[in-house]
């Protein structure tokens, strides 16, 4: 298994069989099934049920979204502009459930640990920042979104550090290396494939490792939903891109060149970043420690996250 021999295999059950089919009143013959996604490794099962047929054994027809933040796939399944996302942000999918309560349905999570990590803090090689303290008066390239500096923020105060001194800089993944590299920022919080391609190239050096890992693990903070009025009016053909990306992710577990090819054709990553990459596994819905997914919620509403208490239980796709 990739990267790690910490982690026993995970099965994750698969609807190859089919799902059960359900018709509801009213409701037209499915369209194309919208799916949003982010330009990041936590949207590989998305490229990988595509790439082996998938969706096409299911019969789905589907058109993949890039979308640019967490917030905005999120906004998108609330407005009705998506009809589901992989691997985005669990923050905003749960804040939703706070403001628009039952919008949508969590249908897979993330498994970060120490030994199977997305995240890290980068530095340049010859910069003289040794630990975390020394991040005191710099600036620090995050994603795009709330979600990466407010939880940085909070996990470097927690640690000592003078977070009123540092700049956090939203900026896409994209731009982060080259950021760094010509000085415009100190220190890059990268996610998976922006870490791979960095140490791939050498000039950069890994300053801390999974800052998600340490402060729960493992950390279901990237979800996959499915929002509740597609599934409402088109309960059997979501079941089925349901069955599609889940059977995706126990491919990732089982097949890592081959997942490895995927990504670097996905993404135009070198073979040698393309190996140095961290798969982001997911547990589908019947896979879903709900009492991890609960502390996890409930660390959001301590933290000030989240304004308010949400039962995890109710979000969940059965």
């Amino acid at each position: 298994m990739k990267k790690t021999a910490a982690i026993s295999l995970i099965t994750i059950v698969t609807l190859i069989a089919g799902c059960q089919s359900f018709k509801k009143p009213g409701c037209e013959r499915a369209p194309t099934v919208r799916i949003g996604y982010l330009n990041l490794v936590t949207s590989l099962p998305l490229s990988v049920a595509g790439h082996e047929g998938f969706f096409t054994e299911q019969g789905v027809i589907y058109k993949a979204i890039p979308v640019a933040s967490s917030n905005k796939i999120v906004e998108g399944i609330v407005a009705g502009d998506i009809d589901c996302f992989i691997g985005a942000s669990a923050i905003p999918a749960l804040a939703a459930e706070l403001r628009a309560p039952g919008k949508l349905k969590v249908f897979a999570v993330s498994e970060i640990t120490a030994d199977q990590p997305f995240d890290a803090l980068l530095v340049r090689k010859d910069a003289p920042i040794r630990t975390l303290s020394d991040l005191s008066g710099k600036k620090v390239a995050v994603f795009p979104g709330t979600t990466a500096a407010n939880l940085l923020r909070k996990y470097l105060g927690d640690k000592g550090v003078n977070v009123s001194t540092i700049t956090f800089v939203p900026m896409a993944p994209a731009n982060h290396l080259d950021a760094l590299l010509k000085g415009s920022v100190d220190v890059i919080y990268a996610y998976e494939p922006t870490i791979a391609i960095a140490l791939s190239k050498g000039a950069v050096k890994k300053l801390y490792g999974s800052v998600y890992a340490d402060m729960l693990s493992p950390n279901p903070i990237s979800v996959s939903v499915v929002s509740t009025s597609f599934l409402r009016c088109h309960p059997e053909t979501a079941a089925k891109v349901i069955c599609a990306l889940e059977r995706a992710m126990k491919y990732m577990r089982e097949q890592d060149k081959e997942t490895e090819s995927i990504l670097a054709e996905q993404m135009k990553l070198s073979r040698d970043a393309a190996n140095r990459c961290v798969f982001l596994y997911m547990l589908g819905h019947e896979q879903i420690d709900l009492a991890v997914f609960q502390r996890f919620a409930d660390m959001l509403t301590e933290l000030g996250e989240l304004k308010g208490h949400v039962v995890v239980d109710s979000l969940v796709y059965r």
